[in-house]
Order: structure tokens, then sequence, then C-alpha cells
């Protein structure tokens, strides 16, 4: 826009009459004369100056009105729209991820019986049990398997007085919860995997997505549902920090391919999904990295590779045990030791206080 012209350059150049000797008695022609060459065209020049601008107001305000806006006003307001945008994305996935997988997620908790006259009663079962851990599972099939840490179930696979029972609950898909009993189908310590089978109408179950893990990624996003601290259907987010560690497994042989993630793993958490972007099972939330002496997770996690599960579980199914358990029975009957490898030199590997 240029600048606004000066007052003065709008006048044109005004010219006195010459000075002459004023008469005693004025001509009237001359005085005509002066009015005719000076007075009028003076108001005309006033007539004119407010006229044109007039004229250069109002131009001006029509052009200032189809000027585009200021350009770094207007990027910096569509790059903050475009980040809101962005991040209610985010959310809304996030939201989604949740909702579709939560119902495949069961709570597990482990109980003793207490001695009891009546023992035949489930009810008196029920009143006169104590929680002695909390643990997380999903759901592998339509059939009621499920699938969970050997360690959540552990008392209920060494039991021998019958004392123990596993309570598993659910959620149908309308996202009613339920509770049922859980039989031990199969488990294996080397692996830290077990399968638990509830009788339930198959049409009430959503089994979990199941996805791959060999193709993972660091960096990739992920999601860890479960049970911690029994606060249930619990969400926390991360990333894949690390592919191809190795943790100790209950029975002290190493499971490799474990991922690493900073998704929070806590008391509870043990036996539930880690899940990708896409809503798929890609591992089984097995432990923690904790610091000496405090029990406090370092937010260094670890999960069984689904890839590992899907070659374990059918085995567990049906057979009640694994080929790499059988195959370790033989070598351990013939003599043949399989030592162990891998240590960590910080902190203490636990399984989850509770599980």
């Amino acid at each position: 826009m240029g600048s606004i012209p000066c007052l003065s350059s709008l006048l044109p150049t005004l010219h006195s009459p010459k000075f002459q000797p004023r008469d005693s008695k004025p001509d009237p022609s001359a005085a005509a004369a002066a009015s005719s060459s000076y007075l009028l065209p003076n108001k005309i020049v006033v007539a004119t100056i407010t006229r044109r601008q007039s004229l250069f107001v109002a131009s001006s305000l029509l052009a200032a009105a189809f000027l585009p806006p200021n350009p770094i006003y207007n990027t910096s307001f569509q790059i903050a729209r475009a980040e809101g945008d962005e991040s209610q994305q985010d959310e809304e996935r996030i939201v989604h991820i949740f909702q579709e997988a939560s119902p495949s997620v069961v709570s597990i908790k482990d109980l003793e019986i207490l001695a009891n006259p009546k023992k035949g009663n489930a009810s008196n079962e029920d009143e006169n049990a104590r929680v002695e851990g909390t643990g997380s599972g999903f759901l592998w099939d339509n059939d009621g398997h499920i699938v969970t840490n050997y360690h959540v179930i552990a008392k209920l696979a060494t039991d021998t007085t019958g004392s123990q029972r596993c309570k598993v609950f659910l959620m149908d898909i309308d996202g009613n919860t339920f509770s049922e009993e859980g039989n031990l189908i199969g488990f294996d310590p080397a692996y830290d995997l077990a399968v638990l089978k509830v009788n339930v109408n198959r049409n009430k179950l959503k089994p979990a997505l199941i996805g791959t893990s060999h193709d993972l990624r660091v960096g990739q996003s992920c999601f860890a549902i479960g049970n911690p601290y029994g606060y249930e259907h619990t969400l926390t987010t991360g990333v894949v920090s690390g592919l191809g560690r190795e943790i100790p497994s209950p029975n002290g042989r190493p499971i490799r391919g474990a991922i690493q993630t900073d998704a929070s793993i806590n008391a509870g958490n043990s036996g539930g999904p880690l899940i990708d972007s896409h809503g798929h099972v890609i591992g089984v939330n097995t432990a923690t990295f904790t610091r000496k002496g405090t029990g406090i997770s370092s937010g260094v996690n670890f999960a069984i590779p689904i890839d590992t599960v899907v070659k374990t579980i059918p085995y567990l199914i049906v057979y009640g045990t694994s080929v790499s358990n059988r195959m370790g029975k033989i070598t351990e009957n013939y003599g043949i030791c399989g030592g162990k490898s891998g240590s960590m030199t910080q902190g203490k590997m636990e399984e989850n206080d509770e599980f």
C-alpha cells in the first residue's frame, strides 16, 4: 500500500494578482476581475480537495478489504489447528484400540481355600477363600482358552492338597463382567506360559486378535492392558524399546527374543497382552526390571513375543505341555544338561511382586 500523499501536493499552485496601487475610488470592473481570477478558483480548489480525499479513502478501504490475510498469522493458525486435529485423532485411535481389545482381557485371582467343614459348598468356598495374588490373561479362542503366565498360576500347578483355586473375571461382548472358575489345561515354565479354560457360552466371548512379532521395529507404539494391583482393565502406553532380549524363566532357563518396552508393567499385569497400533497381540507381558532393594520398576519391561506364544499354546492345549518342555525332560533323563546363558548385572530381574 502506497503512502498517503501530502495534502499540500494536492493543492494547485495559487497565483496572486499583480500589485497595483489602490485608487481612491475602486474600479468595479477591476474588483469583479479580481474576484473571478482568485476567489472563485479558491472555492473550486477547496471542493476539489474534499472530493479527492473521499475517493482516496474509499479506494484505500476497498483495497484493504480484498487484501489477503497476514501470511505469518494465517500459517501459524493453520499449523496450530493441524496439530490439534492430529492430536485428537491420536487420542481417538488409542481409545478405539482399548475399547476393541479390553473385552478380550481377563483378570485372574489365585485363591487358597481355607479349611472348612462345608468344603463342598461353592459359596462357602468363595467366602473362605484367601486371595494370594492377582494376574492377567487374554482369551485365545471362543472355546474359553485363556493365555497367561506360568508364574501367575504356579501355585495351582504345583498344588498337591487341592486347596488352590483360580477364579477368572471376564467381560462379555456386551460389556458385562462375570466370573468363572479357571481350569488349568497346560503350562510350560520354560516359556513362562500357561493355559486356563473357562466353561462359558462361546457366543459371549471375544477372543483377542493375534498378531506377529518377527516384523516389529524399535520405536513402534505399543499398549499394555492388564490389572496392576487389582485395578482391572488398566491401559498403559509406550513404544517397543528393544528386540531380541533375553530374560530368565521361572525354571531358570532363558527366554530368548523377548520384547522390551517402556509401557508400564506392574504387579498384576503379568499374563496380559501387549498390543500394537492395530489392536493385535504382539506379546505377553511377563516381567519388569527393578532396582535392587526398591521393588520399583525402572521402566524397563519385557514381554514374551507372540511368535513364541503361537508355537507353544497349541501344544499346551492338546498335550498339557510343550515340545520344549518334553525335550527338556528327555535331555535330563539322558544326562544332557543345557547351560544357562546371559545375566543381568544392573538391578534384579523379578517377576511382578504379586505375579
